[in-house]
């Protein structure tokens, strides 16, 4: 299908927010910064940058003294220092790979030296990376038991740019009831402000997708669907539970609304998808006598090719369309040109024939001109 143009592009579950799951390691070679072309010292004054030459291109000063530096010659790694060894590039990348490497009884003692600090560990530069390869090589009691050492501080970390990676990676691994039961008192009270916050909306979607129990996030989101469908990031947390009746009916008593704005216009499409033939006959109750209206709109279009493609919502909308004289109207907006498009490729036989006579008695009455072409494809389809 012809690509529309001006048309924008929603994040999905796959991209925006989501880890790779190749992070171990990543960005020792510095590409956590790809905007820096040049070091720091080259920035300043040439007599300054003579001083401060080979001190600002090292890494920052860390929270801690030199004897967790690994480059240090004096340092000796032991399971004690990691909290503070993954504050460093280098020191980050050794802990994972440690963590790799160890037996369980290792791994257990790196769990009670890293949880008082893991809140803080989670929201670091390259700690994080190490507490998702902690995470991963965890038993189930282990990673329980790091999550409780860190409840309080679920909510700072989920909207943390960094913090959101590594706690999606926690809750993809979630398998326990107690484990649930963590995340609801966290988060309860909280769902609809962190649905449309920029990192934390990732960490709600991953809860829909991940947890048993969705009923706490479902009973926080009823009453505030249209609010969140009508929001960039909200709209991925709605596609994620449309599925639910509630939201189902939420949805479709905001259709007409919804269907006419940028991002809304995506939540009735993804609603039709999933109820198809549950939502034919209260689709068709609330856009009839509107259609034409619709076709011609930049996003409800969209909303009336895919009501389309659903039999019994086809029907209804290609009969309103070749009655009273509105295919004038039609054939004269690229929007409607689309419509009748899919409208043709999807028509049965009578209907075919309803619309081709209608556009052929309306295409002599257009004095401009310019849609020809779309018109001329339009007809291909229909011969």
């Amino acid at each position: 299908m012809e690509h529309r143009k001006n048309r924008l592009d929603i994040p999905t579950n796959n991209n925006s927010g989501s880890f790779p799951d190749d992070f171990l390691g990543r960005s020792w070679d510095g590409t956590n910064n790809p905007t820096r072309s040049s070091s720091r010292s080259e920035l300043m004054h040439a007599s300054v940058s003579q001083c401060l030459s080979g001190i600002l291109d090292e890494e920052p000063s860390l929270s801690y003294s030199e004897e967790f530096d690994p480059n240090n010659p004096d340092f000796e790694f032991t399971i004690a220092n990691v909290p503070f060894l993954c504050r460093s590039k280098s020191g980050s990348k050794r802990a994972q790979q440690f963590i790799a490497k160890s037996r369980p009884e290792e791994i257990e003692q790196i769990v009670e030296v890293v949880s008082p600090y893991l809140g803080e560990l989670m929201s670091d530069l390259y700690g994080n990376y190490m507490c998702q390869t902690l995470f991963q090589s965890c038993s189930s009691g282990q990673r329980l038991a790091l999550l409780n050492a860190m409840k309080d501080d679920l909510i700072s970390v989920s909207k943390n740019p960094r913090g959101t990676h590594s706690l999606q990676t926690v809750i993809r691994l979630a398998s326990l009831p107690e484990e649930e039961a963590v995340y609801q008192k966290a988060f309860q009270g909280h769902i609809v402000r962190l649905s449309m916050e920029t990192n934390a909306s990732h960490v709600v979607q991953g809860l829909l997708g991940t947890l048993k129990n969705r009923h706490f996030i479902i009973r926080e989101i009823v009453g505030h669907v249209r609010e969140l469908a009508l929001d960039k990031l909200g709209l991925c947390v709605i596609k994620k539970c449309v599925n639910d009746p509630q939201v189902f009916n939420e949805l479709l008593g905001q259709a007409i609304v919804l269907m006419q704005d940028p991002y809304g216009n995506y939540a009735l499409q993804h609603m039709i998808d999933t109820w198809q033939e549950e939502c034919s006959f209260q689709i068709i109750n609330c856009i009839k006598g509107k259609v034409v209206q619709l076709c011609i709109q930049k996003y409800s279009s969209n909303v009336m090719e895919k009501c389309l493609k659903e039999e019994r919502m086809r029907r209804e909308i290609i009969n309103e369309l070749i009655s009273g004289g509105k295919m004038q109207v039609l054939l004269g907006c690229p929007y409607g040109c689309y419509v009748l498009r899919t409208a043709a490729l999807e028509a049965e036989v009578e209907l075919r024939e309803g619309l081709k006579r209608a556009i052929l008695a309306a295409i002599p009455q257009i004095h401009q001109k310019k849609l020809k072409p779309r018109w001329d494809e339009i007809l291909s389809y229909l011969s």
